[in-house]
């Protein structure tokens, strides 16, 4: 009976979907309180479990473990409704603190399991854990958290928890401190939040910006996947700022002083010159050159045969610059290729 009652207890508290009922006590055995608990039949409480002898008349509290037992009775269980109770206890805590410490201990569909000083286990969902997205959920494990309590649900005995809103949060608080001491013109550090096509968004100390496109590179052959990960810690300018929208327009190049403004003196014409293939037209080749110049090598000036591989280095010879294109055009070096 006792490992049966174990096993149906197990089942019960995995379920967590029992209501705790106050009962009665009508009699009571060596073994056993019997419990008018509002059915048409009794229900009984192992002793073991309740942990001492009641008296006739006591009231207790308990849930339905089993609804009919083969003697007809229901098995009750006191150490749910205790189970019930501390869980109870511990939400409501919780919703009036807001805030809980906790450690990531598994991954499941959807997010992380969280263990919690409370001795329960809350839902940490994958799109609550961060600001900027999860690339590597493994690094998480283990991981002491921070968090705020999203939800309650007590029917079925869950909590969620967001990461996520407690740093939007705190964010929101530091943006206002952040926004009123940065300039125009000002060079920072930042956090890489997204990279897209389109450019980089960078977390400027709780303040959302975003490097176009075209103020990664002065040369403009650098792409935003070329520049930057997630995660990663970059130096940015400050072009604009949006104090209604809390925004920045950021620029990486603009950090340095356009290279175009010596590039004849950098990049004489018969001189020879190293360069990397990047990108390739209709009409030709865009070339990397150092100190991040684009150079460009027409199709029709390459020997018969020959194609240029991306991502390879190549010599070329500069032909002339294209001042209004802001580009050096090149030739092709008939000597051996190194």
């Amino acid at each position: 009976m006792e490992g049966e009652f174990a096993r149906l207890l197990e089942k019960s508290f995995k379920r967590l979907n029992n209501e705790i009922i106050t009962g009665t006590v009508v009699k009571v055995t060596d073994r056993e309180a019997f419990i008018d608990f509002g059915w048409k039949s009794e229900g009984i409480v192992p002793l073991k479990e309740l942990g001492y002898k009641p008296k006739i008349g006591e009231e207790i509290d308990v849930c339905v473990v089993e609804p009919e037992t083969e003697e007809g009775y229901a098995l009750l269980s006191v150490n749910c409704a205790r189970s019930i109770k501390e869980w109870e206890k511990i939400a409501s805590d919780l919703e009036k603190k807001g805030v809980i410490r906790g450690r990531i201990k598994q991954r499941v569909r959807g997010g992380y399991k969280v263990a919690i000083s409370q001795g329960i286990t809350v839902f940490l969902p994958m799109s609550q854990v961060d600001i900027m997205p999860v690339t590597k959920p493994d690094d998480w494990l283990d991981r002491e958290i921070e968090a705020k309590v999203l939800s309650v649900d007590r029917k079925r005995r869950s909590i969620v928890i967001s990461r996520r809103k407690l740093l939007e949060e705190k964010r929101a608080k530091m943006r206002k401190e952040t926004l009123e001491k940065l300039k125009e013109g000002d060079v920072v550090e930042g956090i890489v939040k997204n990279v897209v096509d389109f450019g980089i968004f960078v977390d400027v100390q709780g303040v959302d910006g975003l490097v176009h496109k075209s103020d990664i590179s002065w040369s403009g052959l650098k792409t935003p996947f070329d520049t930057a990960e997630i995660g990663d810690r970059i130096k940015v300018k400050i072009k604009k700022i949006d104090r209604e929208k809390e925004r920045l327009v950021l620029s990486i190049k603009d950090i340095s002083e356009d290279p175009w403004l010596e590039v004849n003196k950098r990049y004489k014409v018969g001189t020879l010159v190293k360069g990397i293939i990047v990108r390739e037209d209709k009409s030709g080749y865009w070339i990397e050159l150092p100190d991040d110049i684009a150079g460009y090598v027409p199709v029709d000036t390459l020997p018969k045969g020959i194609k240029l591989k991306y991502h390879h280095k190549y010599r070329f010879m500069v032909d002339r610059i294209d001042e209004e294109k802001r580009r050096v055009i090149l030739k092709w070096q008939e000597e051996r290729q190194k």
